[in-house]
């Protein structure tokens, strides 16, 4: 399944790998790369979600998360001494 992925390149690079181990340098094979395209393509709800999450909920998560480690690691420094 994960070879279909990959359009077969997979196979084609074990096959070029025992190739090599055994010494048959020109029984290497390179294909040559698909020209055929396929484009993700998502609604514009799902668009404004991302954006919504990636720019705005990650961040201030991250921060948030920063300013607690912060204050934690302060307020034991001070009850250390």
């Amino acid at each position: 399944m994960y070879n279909a992925y990959s359009s077969g390149a997979n196979g084609d690079l074990a096959m070029n790998a025992l190739s090599a181990l055994i010494g048959q340098r020109e029984a290497i094979a390179i294909r040559s790369k698909s020209l055929n395209y396929n484009y993700l393509t998502i609604s514009a709800s799902t668009a404004s979600l991302l954006k919504l999450v990636l720019i705005g909920v990650f961040p201030l998560t991250y921060l948030g998360i920063g300013i607690l480690v912060v204050l934690k690691r302060r307020r034991e420094q001070n009850e250390a001494v």
